[in-house]
C-alpha cells in the first residue's frame, strides 16, 4: 500500500492535496485550535465533542480505506506513520488485553491550543476512536486522559476500550 506520504497528490492547478478521493488540507494549528479561545466554555467543550464526532465520521472513512487494503494486524503501524506524514505529531499505540492505548508526542493541536484547563486533541480522540473501533472489532470509547495543553504532562494520551452497549443497542 505504501506511505501515505508517497500517494499523497499536490495538483496546484486545482489548488488541493489527495490520497486517492480523500482530500486533505495543510492548515497551522494555532488558525484552527485559535479560534476556540473566542468561544465561551460551554460552547468550546461542545465543539471540541463535535469536532471528536466528526473527525471518527470522516477520518473512519480513511481507516476503511486503508484497511480495505491490509491486514488488521498492520493498522497501528500504518496509523502511526500515517499521522506523522499529516503532521499530527509522533503516535505510538500500544495493545492491551481489552484496550488499545495511544501517546501523542507533539500534537499540533496541543500545541495550536496553548494552555488549557481541559483536553483539545479531539480530532485525535475521534480517529483514534475509528482507528480503535477498527482494531478492537466493536465500537470504540476514547478518552484523551492526559493532554500536553494542560501542562502537566510532555505528550497526550488516549485510552480506547470497548463502548458500553445501551438498551437502544438491543433495540436495533
Amino acid at each position: 500500500m505504501g506511505t501515505l506520504r508517497s500517494r499523497l497528490t499536490f495538483d496546484v492547478v486545482a489548488g488541493e492535496i489527495r490520497d486517492q478521493d480523500r482530500r486533505y488540507l495543510l492548515m497551522r494549528p494555532d488558525v484552527l485550535m485559535g479560534m476556540l479561545h473566542e468561544l465561551d466554555e460551554l460552547t468550546r467543550l461542545r465543539v471540541l465533542r463535535m469536532m471528536a464526532a466528526s473527525a471518527a465520521r470522516h477520518g473512519g472513512r480513511s481507516v476503511q480505506a486503508y484497511i480495505s487494503h491490509m491486514p488488521a494486524a498492520e493498522l497501528s503501524g500504518f496509523m502511526q506513520e500515517a499521522s506523522a506524514d499529516l503532521g499530527w505529531g509522533a503516535w505510538r499505540i500500544e495493545h492491551q488485553a481489552s484496550s488499545v492505548e495511544l501517546t501523542v508526542v507533539n500534537s499540533p493541536f496541543a500545541q495550536g491550543y496553548g494552555a488549557a484547563l481541559h483536553p483539545v486533541c479531539a480530532p485525535i480522540a475521534g480517529v483514534f476512536q475509528a482507528m480503535a473501533s477498527a482494531v478492537l472489532g466493536a465500537p470504540a470509547a476514547v478518552e484523551e486522559v492526559e493532554c500536553a495543553a494542560m501542562g502537566r504532562h510532555a505528550a497526550c494520551r488516549f485510552i480506547a476500550t470497548p463502548a458500553p452497549v445501551t438498551t437502544q443497542d438491543h433495540l436495533r
